[in-house]
This record gives structure tokens, C-alpha cells and sequence, in this order.
């Protein structure tokens, strides 16, 4: 039986953090990122992103970087603390960080994707849209409930599986993205988590 506070929902955030709009060149489209299942084979090496020209203020870069193509961007500092967390269901693909002019900027940044997912969410106790072609996806959800019993108690980072963009962490991980100092990043309560919100 897990206390409400073991788990989190992972959320890249910051006020002042750049923003990056688009994939690199070549990548796979956006809804493959969001299935849980390797892409590195798919992924052109020597991909590059580039800060938003909407946001051209936003030049900070955080270990987690702030996006709109719905991927964890993170630096090679949260690979290295998911590394030593022994985490193996998630694969880091490199990507060359670049300012709005297209200046490499900073090395070692990649998108993380977190493989698999975890029956999470309780569909019946959770306040939650239903995508009502599959019947089963969840396209939003507000007041969310885990499910008991259900969640691998070794997953450290993992993917709601009726909602895969929903990405989830440990207790443990969250403590070791705390100690490593690790920034631009926000873990919100899982039990009672709002999307709209968040």
C-alpha cells in the first residue's frame, strides 16, 4: 500500500526558462513521442532545437527545458541521476541545443523517453474525459486518483498508461532531482492532480 505522496507528476517548468517549439529536422512526428516505445533507431543523430522565436526573451536553460511539442528535454545532469537510480525503461536521444539564431549554445541535452507505462490512473474514482473514439485514452483529467496495487514499486519514472503524455516519478527520483540540485522542473502531487491547472 503506497502513501498519496510517493508518487509525482513531472512537469518542466520555469518563469524565465527558454522554450524550444519544435522537434529536430528528421525526427519522428510528435504523437510518437508520446507511445512509450523506442524511437532511437528512427532518431537522426546530430538533431538540432532552437529557443522559440515567439518567447525571444527566454534565453535561460534549465536541466529540464520548457516545450511545445509535449517531450521531457532535459540535460545530461538527469540522465546521470536517473543512471545511478538505476532506472531502465527510458532512452535518451541527443539533441544540439541552440539560441534563437541557431548558435550551439550547450551540449549533453537530449530528449528523455520514458518507456512502457503503468496502470495508474483509476479510471472510476478519477475525474476524467474519455476519448470517445478508443473508449480508453483519457484526454484530461482533474482530481486524480491512483490506482492501489496496481504500480510497479521499483518504477521510478514511468508513463500513465491511459494517458502516456502524463509522465510520473517516484518519491525516490523526486528526492534525487532534489539532492543533484537539478532545476526547471516542478513534481506536482499525483493524488489529486488537475491538467488544467498544472
Amino acid at each position: 500500500m503506497f502513501s498519496v505522496i510517493d508518487y509525482w507528476v513531472l512537469k518542466a517548468e520555469s518563469a524565465d526558462g527558454a522554450i524550444i517549439d519544435a522537434l529536430p529536422e528528421g525526427s519522428p512526428t510528435n504523437w510518437k513521442f508520446s507511445r512509450g516505445e523506442p524511437l532511437a533507431r528512427q532518431f537522426s543523430t546530430g538533431g538540432k532545437v532552437s529557443f522559440s522565436d515567439h518567447f525571444p526573451d527566454r534565453r535561460k536553460l534549465y536541466d529540464f527545458v520548457r516545450n511545445t511539442v509535449g517531450v521531457l528535454l532535459v540535460s545530461s545532469r538527469v540522465r546521470l541521476v536517473l543512471e545511478e537510480l538505476q532506472v531502465d525503461n527510458a532512452e535518451f536521444l541527443p539533441v544540439a541545443m541552440c539560441d534563437h539564431r541557431w548558435s550551439p549554445v550547450a551540449e549533453g541535452y537530449g530528449i528523455l523517453n520514458v518507456l512502457g507505462s503503468q496502470d495508474v490512473i483509476d479510471l472510476e474514482r478519477s475525474d476524467c474525459d474519455i476519448d470517445p473514439i478508443t473508449k480508453k485514452e483519457v484526454t484530461r483529467v482533474g482530481n486524480l486518483v491512483l490506482t492501489q496495487g496496481k504500480i510497479d514499486p521499483k518504477a521510478d519514472i514511468f508513463r500513465a498508461r491511459n494517458m502516456m503524455e502524463l509522465i510520473l516519478i517516484s518519491d525516490r527520483t523526486k528526492q534525487a532531482f532534489e539532492q543533484a540540485g537539478l532545476t526547471g522542473f516542478r513534481a506536482h502531487p499525483a493524488e489529486g492532480f488537475d491538467d488544467m491547472f498544472a
